[in-house]
């Protein structure tokens, strides 16, 4: 199968549920009660969800006790990558009344990629003790040249993961909670949206629920200080780290 056929059939499987969710948003008003934007938020992230672990079937990645690999060839990958900043500028679009409360930096540019860097290394710290913890074995390093590919999907991917969970989820429960626990509920969100690729996609189970959760706690406390930009830093690059075989 060439790689063309291979992305055609990927966004065919993923297209009626494209379609509900985009009918879902133009149906629901955006502004008004503030219940009705946390829900169009829901909507966003059940399609990405759906998304992502769609691509599980279609061998675009593999995801094991020990860490993951992204197997899609390169024409996809930049593709998926594309499609994900796509998807970015279409959430802006549609919640643009929410885009507009968005911490995208914190009080410094360059103090966002310092916290944001630093947050991907307390990720991979707290995943090289949890895989030592389980017993898990580390998957060989992938080769150099693929790793400039493979950082440009990370980060692109994830931006859009992040925007959906702390841009928008995030941002607007700062209306009901304090910052930490706004980070907090964003971050256990985050790892109970992994369950399905944990138990039943996968089947890795606990592992990934607990990386998971781990990952998106930590870069809820970074979108605290160092904005969109530090989050997207800290879970794209521990993503990386992951799928080069660092960890």
């Amino acid at each position: 199968m060439d790689d063309l056929t291979s992305l055609a059939q990927y966004l065919l499987a993923i297209t009626p549920a494209f379609l509900v969710c985009g009918a879902l948003l133009l149906a629901m008003p955006r502004g008004g009660q503030r219940t009705v934007p946390l829900l169009r938020v829901l909507v966003h992230i059940l399609f990405f969800v759906l998304a992502r672990d769609a691509m599980t079937a279609h061998g675009y990645w593999q995801v094991a006790a020990g860490g993951l690999r992204f197997t899609a060839p390169p024409p996809v990958l930049l593709a998926l990558g594309t499609m994900s900043l796509g998807l970015v500028a279409s959430a802006c679009w549609l919640e643009a009344e929410a885009r507009r409360q968005i911490r995208w930096l914190g009080m410094r540019p360059a103090l966002s990629v310092l916290l944001g860097a630093g947050g991907a290394c307390l990720i991979v710290g707290l995943a090289t003790r949890l895989k030592a913890a389980f017993g898990l074995p580390s998957l060989a390093p992938v080769a150099p040249s693929a790793l400039p590919l493979l950082l440009g999907f990370a980060l692109a991917a994830n931006c859009y993961e992040e925007l959906l969970f702390r841009g928008l989820l995030q941002q607007q429960l700062r209306a009901w909670l304090p910052a930490w626990r706004a980070a907090l509920v964003s971050g256990l969100l985050f790892g109970l949206c992994h369950a399905f690729l944990a138990t039943t996609v996968t089947q890795v189970g606990a592992p990934i629920l607990v990386f998971t959760v781990i990952e998106g706690v930590v870069a809820g406390l970074v979108y605290c200080r160092a904005g969109l930009l530090g989050a997207s830093l800290a879970h794209g690059l521990a993503i990386f780290a992951l799928a080069a075989g660092w960890v």
